[in-house]
C-alpha cells in the first residue's frame, strides 16, 4: 500500500523557477544589446566613411574627364556616373546612411560627411575619425 507521504512528481516547473529564468535573460539583453547597438553604429560610420571617400574620387575622376578646374561646382548628377552601383553612395543619391546630404561638390575641394551625421554617431567615432573628411 502507497503510504500517504509518497508524492506523485510532477514534470514543469515552479514560478520561482520561471521567474529565475527571466531575470537571466533579462540581464543579459541589458548587457548585450547596448553592444549591439553600438556594433552596428560603428559599422554605419565605415560605410559613411566609405562613401565619402567614393563621392571624392568621383568628383576627381569627373573634373579629369571633363577638364573642369578648381571651384567648379558640380552636382551629384555630374559624378553619379563615376560611382559604384552597387555602393551606397550610388544608391542613396548624394545622401549618406542616415538621411543627411552629401556636398557641396565642387573640384579641389574634398567633399565632408555632414555634421549632423558626425552627431549621429558621435557616441562611435571620435571627431578626429573623420578626418580627411570634415
Amino acid at each position: 500500500m502507497l503510504s500517504h507521504h509518497h508524492r506523485r512528481s510532477r514534470g514543469g516547473f515552479t514560478v520561482i523557477e520561471i521567474v529565475v529564468v527571466f531575470i537571466i535573460i533579462a540581464l543579459m539583453l541589458v548587457i548585450i544589446v547596448p553592444h549591439f547597438v553600438l556594433e552596428v553604429k560603428a559599422r554605419k560610420a565605415a560605410r559613411v566613411k566609405a562613401d565619402v571617400a567614393a563621392l571624392n574620387s568621383a568628383l576627381e575622376h569627373f573634373a579629369l574627364d571633363n577638364g573642369k578646374t578648381a571651384g567648379y561646382d558640380a552636382s551629384y548628377a555630374d559624378i553619379r556616373k563615376y560611382l559604384n552601383p552597387q555602393s551606397d553612395a550610388y544608391k542613396l543619391n548624394g545622401q549618406d546612411l542616415l538621411g543627411d546630404q552629401f556636398g557641396p561638390y565642387v573640384v579641389g575641394t574634398r567633399i565632408t560627411v555632414p555634421l549632423p551625421t558626425q552627431e549621429k554617431l558621435s557616441s562611435v567615432t571620435p571627431r578626429e575619425y573623420w578626418s580627411p573628411y570634415q
